[in-house]
């Protein structure tokens, strides 16, 4: 017959609690979207907060209520300190503005255009357009193929800030609507969901590249005046 051994008072476990041992990580937006702090998040080591996505809403970056139905998501790439930095990865809007969006004798047109901005950045943008009456499917072809023109265009001429605030603030779907009414009479205009697909590059600005000129023209003074005062030496 097994026996059964007693344990003692000191053999119990004690639960720990893990919160206390974790620290606290500020997350931010990138500098081209503000740089405002977005929320906080646990972690018992700064890689382990790496690949978190934070979600916020466009009414709270931009202080507009009328936005209250656009997510935002940013996703970490970085730590340092307490202080973890972000890059936005795409958005989305609420399934309960879209459906409120729909009325009987209108058509709805959506698209999926794959798209490339001029910095390399590859983005996955979905668009709607709801006719103020019912089209026909030929005026529904037009208007698809209007709107994968604007946004590809638009993508190509544009920096990954410039698209993405285009998209977000309306200034995509004010010209997908004013190219898309003289096909058809429209109502309105979402850019309802966007995602990163590849990242590419920042374009140096004209600001860097002059920062980066006047850096170097000290070096060249330097060197004129080590030139002369050699050649001084040589006449002596």
């Amino acid at each position: 017959m097994a026996k059964v051994r007693a344990r003692s008072s000191k053999g119990k476990r004690v639960a720990r609690d893990t919160w206390k041992t974790k620290s606290w990580y500020n997350i931010y937006t990138p500098q081209s979207f503000g740089g405002d702090l977005i929320g906080q998040t646990p972690a018992n080591d700064p890689s382990n907060v790496i690949g978190r996505v934070a979600e916020v809403s466009l009414k709270d970056l931009t202080n507009d209520h009328s936005k209250h139905m656009v997510r935002m998501y940013f996703k970490i790439n970085g730590v340092s300190g307490n202080n973890a930095t972000t890059q936005f990865v795409g958005h989305d809007t609420t399934r309960e503005y879209l459906k409120s969006l729909i009325r009987r004798r209108r058509s709805k047109i959506t698209t999926i255009t794959d798209v490339k901005t001029k910095d390399g950045y590859k983005i996955r943008v979905k668009a709607m357009v709801l006719t103020a009456v019912r089209a026909r499917d030929c005026h529904k072809r037009d208007i698809r193929k209007k709107m994968e023109e604007i946004v590809g265009e638009t993508a190509k001429n544009q920096t990954f800030p410039e698209f993405v605030q285009s998209m977000l603030l309306g200034g995509l779907g004010s010209k997908i609507y004013g190219e898309c009414k003289k096909i058809f009479p429209m109502k309105r205009v979402e850019i309802y969901k966007s995602e990163v697909l590849e990242f590419g590059k920042p374009v140096e600005t004209s600001e860097q590249e002059t920062k980066e000129e006047t850096s170097d023209s000290p070096a060249e003074e330097e060197i004129t005046e080590e030139c002369a005062e050699m050649e001084m030496e040589s006449k002596e």
